[in-house]
């Protein structure tokens, strides 16, 4: 787990930015906007904190998005403004302290979860909300644990672990 330091906070408040702005800025629904960013080379760049690049610009993302994926007006579900800032904040919380993917975060936890859990969770602490956010969904901290992962998947496959294979 690394620590959560100055870069951390300014990935997550540029990436609570975008997402709050996503509202006006973009034409598709929530739940599009959403897909098509944890989808795009833009949180790639995120993911691997290439922040000396970006400009820290919120029009930036949404350039880059469209150029990417194209204009959509597709969907017209709008999640609210405020719990879009809480959920781009601590998905990108969850990718930088746990070193994964957004597109990991993104997989792991339902965004419609948490839009609905912020109310009750955006004035907790980020580890709390996490550890929350995990007994939601059925997994424990190990989930991103990237050699806990490998482990389960080789015994699935190859009974890896069983006692009664040789």
């Amino acid at each position: 787990m690394r620590e959560f330091d100055a870069d951390g906070l300014t990935l997550a408040k540029y990436q609570a930015e975008i997402f709050s702005a996503s509202v006006i800025k973009a034409p598709c629904s929530s739940p599009v906007f959403l897909r098509r960013f944890f989808s795009s080379d833009f949180a790639k760049k995120l993911d691997h904190m290439a922040i000396a690049f970006l400009s820290l610009d919120v029009d930036e993302a949404f350039c880059s998005l469209a150029n990417e994926f194209g204009e959509s007006s597709y969907g017209k579900e709008r999640y609210p403004a405020e719990a879009l800032y809480w959920v781009g904040y601590i998905t990108r919380y969850i990718s930088y302290t746990r070193c994964c993917s957004s597109f990991f975060v993104y997989k792991t936890f339902p965004m419609r979860l948490l839009v609905d859990c912020y109310p009750g969770f955006h004035t907790q602490s980020e580890e709390w909300a996490i550890d929350r956010l995990l007994s939601k969904v059925g997994k424990t901290e190990e989930h991103f644990d990237p050699n806990a992962r490998l482990k389960e998947i080789l015994r699935r496959r190859r009974g890896y672990g069983d006692k009664t294979k040789p």
